[in-house]
Parts: structure tokens; C-alpha cells; sequence
């Protein structure tokens, strides 16, 4: 079991980072918001479910479920963490994993997303633990680190990129392992069609402008959108109502809209975001296709478009051969969800003989 002591001072910086009163934190915010960053809905939510993560004890289940030990841990280890910047603390999680292994932490933080992150570090720089925190968002300032871990996100274009830049500067060890985040999207699949459903499903399209892993781009359902269009669409409006968004969406989504008027394809059209009834990879930002179907269909398009997605959701029903999340949980997930598959903690620790 990971230090009873470490994970209780971990604990406690969070939870007064977390604090409303926090003046640090709310600098972030405003800080944030007012550089059109993200929106503060968004921020208030990301910061609600971590609140609720810190409340449920999870910090120590995360340890426990590692199988973190005095024996089994990061401790020593380098780790350079290059976060993204898609959605607001995206990069919170891995940066609480690395630090909770026991490892030092070198984050490169997001130009889109710096202050929030950011104000998290400096609180834990001073609990006195016996680690390295260092974080910028000036890749060149790690030149020589030699980390002996580089965790990435992003997409699988820049990969070779980031490579290159890391190794040319020194800022990771010859054999240093990488740990790639490149999962784009997720698929929902619904059998019913009710109040509770219908929340989830437009929680999980439209929160963060449908950035994230976890969003939902392909909705496979056992009934087809005509069916469900009118109500639909009254949701999402009701979501953007109450959720701004600052961000906005490209011009290839008309593009996309008049392609399918063109061709007839059935689709549901909101100005800014779309949905389609198609069975493709989704490529365009503010889309989701969808397409009426069985777990067959999930099962198939899961294998069809491999590592591109992150989860399956569903609300009730396991799908055979398949690892599923409740729709619910989607933009809520708990600290030790495995992004791309892989637990953080697991992946960087190591047994000391």
C-alpha cells in the first residue's frame, strides 16, 4: 500500500486547492476565462467532479488499485509529462498519477491551458514532499533532463515530431519509455430512449465542445434519428443555453452539411454542430454521426476504428466482448480511468529489488 502519510498530504493540498475561497485557484479561473481559454462552465464542471473524486476517497483507491508499495513505485524515476491542452486540467490527471507514484515530475504545460494546472503545482511544490516538481510551457527549458519516462498526448500526426524535438534536446534518456495518448473519441450505444438518457447522451456530446477522449462522436442506437430528432434537439439547445461555449466551430462543417443535403443523407443540423446519420470515422470537429444498430454494430465499428477510440458507453447493457462505462460517467469518470487503455501509475512504477 502506498504511504498512508504521502497520500494524506496529497490528499489534503487537493482538497484546500479545491476550496472555493481558494485565491490561487479562482486567479486561474478568471485568468483563464478571460483569455478565452475555455469557458467557465466548463472549468466550474471539471473542477465539481474532481471535488466529488477527492471526496470518494479515490487518491488512496488509486494508489491501492496500482499496487503501490514501498517496494513497487516511481520513486527516483525522471518523468516528463507533455500535457495537452483540448480541454480545462486535461493534463490533471496524468500530473496527480506521476506525482502519487512517487516519481519527479517535469511537466511541459499547455500555452492553451497554463494557469490552472499550474496553481495545482505550485500548492503541491509546497507540502514538503520528497520530489521534484518542476513544470513550464517551454519544452527547450528541460534540454538535458534525460527523464527516464516521457508521457505525451496528442494526436498521432505530431508523434514523430515530438520525438525528434525530445531527443534533440536531451530531454529524455536514449532508451526512455514513452507512454503515446492518441485516442480521439468515444462510441455510445443506446437502447432505450428516455429523459435520463437523453442528458447523458447531450452531456457527453457537448460538454467541452466535444473535445475530449471520452466525448461521444458515434452513437450506435437500436432505433434511428428521425425518432428521437425533435427532442434532440431541443436538449442541446437547452445545454448551450445554460453551457456558453467559447469555441467555434470550423467551415468545414457547413461544408459537411451541404455534402449530406447533397446526397440526401438524414441528418440534424444546429448551426454550429451537426449530426449525421453515418457509420464513418467521424473526422470533423462538431459532429457526431450516428447509426442504427445492435452490439454487433458496436463490436464492429470498436475493431474498424481500433485505437482511435478511448470507451464504449452504454446505460444498462454489457456488451459481450467488449469493456463498457456508463453513459452517465462519461465526462465524469473516476481519478484512475485509463486513458488509451493504460493506468499512468501502473505504467511508470516499477518493483525495486
Amino acid at each position: 500500500m502506498k504511504s498512508a502519510k504521502s497520500v494524506i498530504k496529497i490528499t489534503q493540498t487537493l482538497k484546500n486547492w479545491l476550496e472555493p475561497n481558494n485565491q490561487a485557484l479562482q486567479e486561474a479561473i478568471e485568468k483563464t476565462v478571460s483569455e478565452g481559454l475555455f469557458s467557465k462552465q466548463d472549468i466550474q464542471h471539471q473542477l465539481s467532479v474532481l471535488r466529488g473524486n477527492v471526496e470518494n476517497g479515490e487518491i488512496q483507491k488509486w494508489a491501492n488499485r496500482a499496487g503501490l508499495t514501498d517496494q513497487k513505485n516511481a520513486k527516483g524515476k525522471k518523468v516528463l509529462c507533455l500535457h495537452a491542452g483540448n480541454l480545462p486540467l486535461v493534463g490533471f490527471q496524468t500530473a496527480l498519477g506521476v506525482i502519487l507514484s512517487g516519481a519527479d515530475y517535469y511537466g511541459k504545460l499547455s500555452r492553451k491551458d497554463p494557469y490552472l494546472l499550474g496553481s495545482f503545482l505550485r500548492e503541491i511544490e509546497q507540502i514538503g514532499i520528497e520530489q521534484e516538481i518542476q513544470y513550464t510551457t517551454d519544452l527547450h527549458d528541460f534540454q538535458n533532463l534525460n527523464a527516464d519516462h516521457i508521457v505525451f498526448a496528442g494526436s498521432e500526426a505530431s508523434v514523430p515530431q515530438v520525438e525528434q524535438e525530445v531527443k534533440k534536446l536531451g530531454a529524455a534518456k536514449e532508451k526512455a519509455e514513452y507512454l503515446i495518448r492518441t485516442a480521439k473519441f468515444s462510441i455510445a450505444y443506446l437502447e432505450d430512449w428516455n429523459e435520463e438518457v437523453k442528458n447523458d447522451l447531450v452531456e457527453s456530446m457537448l460538454r467541452y465542445g466535444g473535445k475530449g477522449c471520452r466525448s461521444v462522436a458515434v452513437v450506435v442506437a437500436t432505433f434511428t434519428l428521425d425518432e428521437v430528432k425533435e427532442e434532440l434537439s431541443s436538449a442541446i439547445q437547452k445545454f448551450w443555453k445554460d453551457n456558453p461555449q467559447q469555441q467555434k466551430p470550423a467551415p468545414e462543417l457547413k461544408y459537411q452539411f451541404a455534402y449530406n443535403e447533397g446526397i440526401q443523407r438524414n441528418q440534424l443540423w444546429l448551426e454550429d454542430f451537426l449530426i449525421q446519420e453515418t457509420d464513418e470515422l467521424p473526422e470533423t470537429d462538431f459532429t457526431v454521426n450516428c447509426v442504427k444498430g445492435d452490439e454487433a454494430k458496436v463490436r464492429e465499428l470498436k475493431a474498424q476504428f481500433g485505437t482511435k477510440v478511448q470507451s464504449v458507453y452504454t446505460t444498462e447493457t454489457e456488451i459481450s466482448g467488449l469493456e463498457t462505462e456508463e453513459l452517465a460517467k462519461a465526462q465524469s469518470p473516476p481519478l484512475w480511468w485509463k486513458p488509451d487503455g493504460v493506468d499512468v501509475v501502473e505504467d511508470i512504477s516499477s518493483t525495486i529489488s
